[in-house]
């Protein structure tokens, strides 16, 4: 059994990929429930959250129908979200098992479009990104990449995203990569390492019990048949109540192993029929494949070659199920051993001319040394003796002929590989400069419209404020004047009006530049502010949590502008009488709740037509690296909620 499963974890690996869609395969229901859902769903992001579930789904069912579930979810605005680095991801699964190099490229593109997130969830996705990109690699043969990728990006990503479970299963993979390899050393670190992992989370489900299964699976090929008892058995504990469980066909196949390696061939047929039967009821192939070519190695333990070969033919004939060079020359090997065995020469030499047409430099000296065993063990049978050196003869031209055919295409698809890589690098390249550009030119444009402001503030008040506190000053002396007390009334009216126009003035001057921001730090100015906007009719309500003194001086004026034109919103277009204002920051984040009991209005208009003072504030949240989001409906207010970077 060992050479072609260990050809197969590879498959075996991969439903990990998607962890969602396996469990709903041929749910009509599902499907349906989202395209309603998916029907009815108003916003953009809303839309592509069902997209990406559904083209999850059938990620593994129909490859061309999740690309084209993907691509309509890049349809839609979803530009500076982290929505768009999703929909790469999920492109990239959808291309999984159509397009390698294509998949690979469109996880990249996640990878760099979330890299700008420091949240959970796009930590989350880029290792999820960097697993499948590493599968990619164990699938064209590169284990080391494969390995490198887990240990150094996909699991450091989800060690920072908190999540244990994702940090187990990358160290299942990693041992299954050691495992495809035969260290199965390794292998069983690693497995000790997610068996401790998730007995620690509490998770004593199906996950633990394929982390036992691959544990005696490992002892097993490494020759320690004994140590796999325990791990088999606290298995079948785990999955004895599933009697449909999708990880009970692993479960019957090391069960197998385990009694064929014992020498027990009647309990090692039986687990491999059960597993066997309940596979084909759930439509695993694969796991199919696996039990069959370990039946084969019962039989061909009990010297029943007729029934070994009746598996192999069994195996030759499914071998487009799993389409791998080296399992298809697995079994033509073992097909050819056992025809001669048999005595049947002819079948034999059959058999290796079809293995040696697939082999590989890695198998070509085992080809030559099987030739030369079979010639010498069968000389007296002369006929099959002279075609067998025919074939010699010949397959110098063939080994000759194949080795430049493939170093030729190698050549060529390195090339295209690498000519790719550069457009890809190059084109990330210039979207990094032209995003740096942008926040360049917004930062030069904030900076100058505030010292456009803190000039006007000081040219009215210290020049026109003071022209007509000198205009006040005079009238009041003149009031004074014996030929002008008659007219006392009518000055003082005026007086009054002149006063009240200073400090409107004054007022004026204090919102454009507030004294109190520059004087006394962020949290003073807002509650100034607040203060200013309540009276009368109109109430603000601040609410002020874990606000540091450390924010860079034009940030705090940059996040002071977004909340005065959100209450002038407020207060000017929604006519609210009641405001709620909250600010509050976790480290180098920091967040801005503005809700008013005013008209409301309708978002899809909105999103068709913003007035300035939206787009002023949607202008200084992008130069923050921010999100904003706007909760409206006509005649229930409206609820604004703004996330900033402040690092």
């Amino acid at each position: 059994m060992k050479r072609l499963s260990i050809a197969l974890v590879i498959f075996l690996s991969t439903f990990w990929i998607t962890g969602y869609a396996q469990q709903n395969a041929n749910n009509k229901r599902y499907t349906d429930s989202l395209q309603h859902l998916l029907s009815v769903a108003h916003t953009d992001t809303g839309k592509a959250s069902i997209l990406f579930k559904l083209s999850d789904y059938w990620a593994n069912i129909d490859a061309g129908k999740a690309i084209q579930l993907a691509n309509q979810s890049l349809q839609l605005d979803l530009k500076k979200s982290i929505y768009e680095g999703l929909a790469h991801f999920y492109l990239g699964g959808a291309y999984f098992d159509r397009d390698l190099l294509r998949s690979q490229q469109e996880y990249m593109k996640a990878d760099t479009l979330l890299s700008i997130y420091s949240t959970k969830e796009a930590w989350l996705y880029r290792s999820r990104a960097w697993h499948n990109y590493s599968i990619i690699e164990q699938r064209k043969d590169n284990g080391k990449g494969y390995t490198d990728i887990l240990l150094n990006k996909a699991i450091p990503l989800a060690v920072k995203a908190g999540d244990s479970i994702r940090v187990a299963i990358d160290y299942m993979d990693v041992g299954l990569g050691f495992m495809n390899y035969e260290d199965h050393s390794r292998a069983i670190y690693y497995y000790n390492m997610a068996i401790r992992m998730l007995i620690s989370q509490g998770k004593k489900d199906e996950r633990l019990a394929d982390c036992y299964v691959n544990m005696a699976k490992a002892n097993i090929l490494m020759g320690n048949v004994k140590a796999a008892k325990p791990f088999l058995d606290k298995a079948f504990r785990i999955l004895s109540p599933m009697v449909d469980s999708p990880y009970l066909p692993a479960y019957y196949l090391v069960n197998g192993m385990y009694h064929n390696r014992s020498a027990e061939w009647e309990k090692a047929n039986a687990a491999l029929d059960a597993g066997i039967t309940l596979a084909n009821k759930l439509n695993m192939p694969y796991d199919i494949n696996s039990m069959l070519y370990e039946k084969y190695e019962v039989y061909r333990g009990q010297n029943n070659l007729k029934a070994a070969k009746a598996v192999l033919m069994n195996l030759y004939n499914r071998q487009h199920i799993v389409p791998l060079k080296r399992n298809r020359q697995e079994i033509l090997h073992e097909l050819a051993q056992t025809e001669a065995s048999l005595g049947n020469m002819k079948a034999a030499y059959q058999w290796l001319t079809e293995y040696n047409s697939l082999a590989d430099s890695i198998y070509k000296a085992k080809t030559k040394t099987d030739i030369a065993a079979l010639d010498a063990k069968y000389q007296s049978a002369e006929k099959e003796k002279e075609i067998l050196i025919l074939y010699n003869r010949s397959n110098i031209q063939k080994i000759l002929f194949v080795c430049g055919s493939v170093l030729f295409l190698g050549i060529i698809f390195f090339l295209v590989y690498r000519l790719k890589q550069r457009k890809v690098k190059t084109e990330q390249q210039l979207s990094s400069l032209q995003q740096k550009q942008q926040i360049e030119i917004a930062n030069a444009l904030l900076e100058g419209e505030e010292r456009e402001r803190s000039r006007l503030a000081r040219d009215l008040h210290d020049g026109l404020g003071g022209m007509l506190a000198g205009v006040k000053l005079n009238l009041s002396q003149a009031t004074h004047h014996p030929a002008l007390r008659t007219e006392d009334a009518g000055l003082n009216k005026v007086i009054i009006q002149l006063d009240d126009s200073v400090s409107e003035l004054r007022r004026i001057a204090r919102n454009m530049m507030p004294e109190s921001l520059m004087r006394s730090g962020l949290q003073v100015a807002l509650n100034d502010l607040c203060e200013s906007f309540s009276g009368g009719t109109v109430k603000v309500e601040l609410q002020m949590l874990n606000i540091l003194s450390t924010i860079p001086q034009q940030t705090q004026i940059t996040i002071y502008r977004i909340v005065q034109e959100l209450l002038n919103n407020a207060l000017r277009h929604a006519r609210a009488s009641e405001i709620f204002v909250q600010c509050s920051q976790t480290e180098d984040q920091f967040f801005i709740t503005v809700e008013d009991d005013g008209v409301g209005f309708d978002k899809t208009a909105l999103q068709n037509k913003k007035g300035i003072g939206l787009r002023n504030i949607q202008n200084r949240v992008d130069f923050l690296r921010g999100k904003l989001d706007i909760d409206s409906k006509p005649g229930k207010g409206a609820t604004i909620n703004i996330e900033i970077s402040t690092g």
